[in-house]
């Protein structure tokens, strides 16, 4: 038997489904676990829904923690271009010292990069973390709760296409992030 998601504050699929933008007639039942629904997804074999669902299930600082270590992970293997580096390196600053100043470079990095690659969509979850994400002098305007996971598990999905076995490497991915469910933040300590 799997260890209970401790990390995880949500305790109703359908409060998962609600992030993911899942219509409320598609939304599982409201008996229906956090934990039990992504086993079921699981063993369907289901990878992609299993990665949004657990993306959204995380609380956001643990969502771009466990896409930060697999974005690294790859990159560690198959460096990326200069701008896309730096995005990364921003991100994984963020990590380290999550300030204003950090999350808006983070922003800038990513917006500096044209295509959906993973250092991108790491950086842009960063930004989208929280604070707002209008202009610094501008009325603040804070992005909804689901579009920080969203660009997360985007870059986790992308991380793990550009490997040489993207289903072994999304099997890795899930089983970090699975562990990040039990144990939060002390499941990436290596």
């Amino acid at each position: 038997m799997a260890q209970a998601w401790g990390a995880v504050r949500l305790t109703e699929a359908r409060q998962v489904a609600e992030l993911m933008g899942v219509d409320p007639d598609d939304r599982p039942p409201a008996d229906v676990g956090v934990q039990a629904h992504y086993d079921a997804l699981r063993s369907s074999n289901l990878r992609s829904a299993s990665l949004q669902y657990l993306g959204h299930a995380l609380p956001r600082l643990e969502a771009i923690a466990w896409a930060a270590r697999i974005v690294a992970d790859t990159a560690a293997t198959s460096p990326p271009p200069p701008r896309a580096r730096h995005a990364l390196d921003v991100a994984l600053r963020w990590l380290e010292e999550p300030s204003e100043a950090h999350r808006r470079a983070a922003g800038e990095a990513a917006e500096a990069i044209s295509q959906p690659v993973a250092e991108r969509l790491l950086a842009s979850a960063v930004f989208f973390s929280g604070g707002s994400i209008v202009a610094p002098n501008a009325s603040p305007v804070v992005p909804p709760d689901h579009v920080a996971a969203r660009y997360a598990v985007g870059a986790i999905d992308e991380a793990t296409r550009r490997t040489n076995d993207p289903v072994a490497a999304l099997e890795t991915a899930m089983a970090l992030g699975e562990r990040i469910a039990e144990r939060g933040m002390a499941a990436l300590h290596r």
